[in-house]
């Protein structure tokens, strides 16, 4: 199944990842799968309201389904409804403590309501379980939570553990070159934006980050290059409009 993904618009912002999968990763097989697989696909469809009809009447067959209640929380965070999400995310993880994909989202939803600690748990209990094959999110996710939480160092230990399980991981190394930013390396942001856009074509969030971090650099010639990349790619951006207010709109 298709994750979900939150996407910072402000290039110096974290971002985090909702998985909404109904795979295994350790709950249990049940009936009210198939409603379930039904809702995530209304859900990326954007029919919310179809795919809610859904993945009630999975939790209606089978009130124990961890995975049903793991997608139907991930549906109630985007709604807005966060309460009910918290409730669903709960639900998830004490039906099915193996489920490392609901216990990333709940992380996530702990993280979103600053409850940082109890999140970093819930974080590392997903990825203590061997057959988690998403790793990378979650540590991805506990860098973030950790660098919302104000421990820059606890969220670089975090994004460097997820680049030695994968190197490739596109968001982690956005991930990084935020934080390098924030931490005002800006030599480090250049350098994780190259592998960035080795892997992976580059987005508003990130040419906004390379004009800023070119930038204090004294490259004219790198900022002028990503000001025409972000003009010509993504003209109608939050992040050109940012531009526009910017000291870089009259170069």
């Amino acid at each position: 199944m298709m994750a979900f993904v939150a996407v910072a618009i402000a290039a110096c912002q974290p971002q985090q990842v909702k998985e909404s999968n109904s795979s295994i990763q350790g709950a249990e097989k049940s009936p009210a799968d198939v409603y379930v697989s039904l809702g995530v696909e209304y859900m990326n469809r954007g029919m919310n309201e179809v795919a809610l009809e859904k993945l009630k009447a999975a939790i209606n067959i089978d009130p124990f389904s961890s995975n049903a209640h793991n997608v139907l929380a991930v549906l109630y965070d985007r709604l807005g409804e966060q309460s009910l999400a918290g409730k669903h995310y709960k639900e998830a993880v004490n039906l099915s403590p193996k489920n490392s994909s609901a216990q990333n989202n709940y992380a996530r939803y702990l993280c979103g309501i600053k409850e940082f600690d109890l999140a970093d748990q819930h974080f590392n209990i997903a990825l203590k379980n061997p057959l988690y094959r998403s790793p990378v999110v979650a540590l991805t996710n506990a860098g973030t939570c950790a660098w919302k939480a104000g421990d820059l160092e606890e969220a670089e230990s975090y994004y460097r553990t997820a680049l030695q399980r994968d190197k490739r991981s596109a968001i982690t190394l956005l991930q990084m070159a935020k934080l390098k930013f924030e931490m005002k390396n800006y030599l480090s942001v250049r350098a994780y934006l190259q592998r960035f856009k080795a892997v992976n074509k580059h987005t508003p969030a990130s040419l906004w980050l390379g004009i800023q971090a070119e930038s204090k650099l004294g490259d004219n010639n790198s900022v002028a290059s990503y000001i025409l990349q972000l003009k010509q790619l993504y003209p109608d951006s939050h992040e050109v409009g940012l531009l526009e207010k910017s000291k870089f709109n009259r170069r």
